[in-house]
């Protein structure tokens, strides 16, 4: 590929407006970067169910390489104590992914301490680089000592309802947030984390499994001790704009999830989903609350990767990526997906980052997408028209910017309707688009 626009890559994030101009980079901790060895209790980076020594100083390590990317925010994994390992068919599986938690007023050691963390804080901020960090109100880790220190703080066995609140999420012991004593507990442990080391926002998992009251106590303790500020991130499984009605309404988030982008865009990519359905879909998937925002992602931890769903064809992942960064966000990527990560069903889709090699190629294609959108507003922000949506050929543009796909199996001339003063800014330079290819254009005339 050739790019007609010079390109700066590696510069501090500009000061942005609102959270659709921010781009976040997902990193589970464990999996990204081994910092510091002399932590690496229980490690066994062979086995995909054991931790493999990832932590906070090799995230801080590499701060430069994820600011070369552009990404402007990044969402780290829980940081609390974990509970031990759990047996399953497939051996022993510990707590490397941070949703376990044994104690939430203690960090675990295999992460890092607390000062790990205000310094990649701190050395993320002086580059411009927002830090979510992921936090869990719902449940404690299997076994934890919580149940036999506060039996009345959790719901176990026949204890567990049938509904979203109640129900006990994998069997894990689940938080009656509904009692003082627990909410203030775990307000004090996760909102004094945050006073003391200056993090930017939570992700709140398994949002729709807390009640209600808990939230709008939650929101008001943030603007009290945080400010009005700090980002409020919501996962709901299977998130769309209209599952992110209540707590909008409700102003308990700032932003959820959007699951419906990943599975919109594989079915379009992959010839399920007409051009025109998706091109409803598109046009339509951002139309929240003023102040509010929903996050698309292709790939995620709990899920195959976009490009093992895509038989390693990274040509159409190129595309996926062409249409996550035109969304409207902040849009998600998750560690690693730049450079190819091509995890498939868990165990196993929970790779390590590999720094000796991966697709760089691709991660330079990624960048310089970035780069379009932190240059131009139209990419990030604003109403959508279709331009094109036929058979194969999707066309979309907001403002001067379109992004065109060619989604088909043969190659397929670039529509005439965008052939007159425009101008291709990112993408192979022809009129004709192979399969799978997409490209973003300018259009220069008047």
């Amino acid at each position: 590929m050739r790019w007609l626009i010079a390109i700066l890559i590696g510069l501090a994030a500009p000061a942005h407006a609102d959270w659709r101009d921010e781009v976040i980079y997902f990193i589970m901790i464990d999996r990204f970067s081994d910092g510091n060895p002399d932590n690496n209790q229980d490690a066994d980076p062979t086995d995909p169910l054991a931790f493999h020594g990832g932590d906070l100083a090799g995230i801080t390590q590499h701060l430069g390489d994820i600011a070369s990317l552009g990404v402007t925010a990044i969402w780290l994994t829980p940081i609390v104590q974990q509970v031990g390992p759990i047996e399953v068919p497939e051996g022993l599986f510990w707590g490397h992914h941070g949703y376990w938690a044994e104690d939430f007023q203690t960090l675990d050691p295999r992460y890092g301490t607390e000062a790990d963390l205000e310094t990649l804080v701190d050395a993320a901020h002086d580059r411009g680089i927002k830090v979510i960090l992921d936090v869990v109100y719902n449940h404690v880790g299997y076994g934890s000592s919580v149940l036999t220190d506060h039996p009345d703080w959790v719901r176990t066995g026949d204890d567990c309802g049938g509904d979203d609140v109640t129900l006990c999420l994998a069997g894990l012991p689940d938080l009656r947030t509904d009692v003082p004593l627990v909410r203030d507990w775990l307000l004090e442990a996760h909102l004094g984390l945050a006073e003391r080391t200056g993090i930017d926002g939570f992700r709140l998992d398994t949002f729709k499994h807390v009640e209600r009251e808990f939230w709008q106590a939650h929101r008001q303790a943030v603007r009290d001790r945080l400010g009005r500020d700090f980002f409020l991130l919501g996962e709901i499984w299977d998130g769309d704009k209209y599952l992110a009605e209540p707590p909008f309404a409700a102003d308990t988030l700032d932003a959820v999830l959007d699951f419906s982008f990943r599975d919109r865009t594989l079915k379009l990519l992959t010839g399920v989903e007409s051009t025109e359905r998706y091109a409803r879909w598109f046009t339509n998937r951002a139309t929240v609350p003023e102040g509010k925002v929903m996050a698309p992602f292709l790939s995620n931890h709990d899920m195959p990767m976009m490009l093992a769903m895509m038989r390693g064809d990274t040509t159409r992942l190129r595309a996926a990526f062409a249409l996550l960064m035109f969304a409207e966000g902040p849009p998600v990527i998750s560690w690693a997906e730049e450079i190819g990560r091509a995890a498939g069903p868990w165990p196993n889709n929970r790779e390590d980052y590999d720094w000796s090699g991966g697709d760089q190629t691709l991660r330079d294609d990624i960048a310089s997408l970035i780069a379009l959108r932190s240059e131009f507003p139209e990419m990030r922000v604003g109403p959508v028209e279709t331009l094109v949506a036929d058979r194969n050929v999707l066309a979309l543009a907001r403002g001067d910017i379109a992004v065109v796909v060619n989604r088909g199996r043969d190659p397929a001339p670039i529509p005439t309707s965008l052939t007159d003063d425009w101008t291709i800014l990112w993408g192979e330079d022809s009129a004709t688009l192979a399969p799978g290819v997409a490209v973003v254009m300018f259009h220069s005339g008047p």
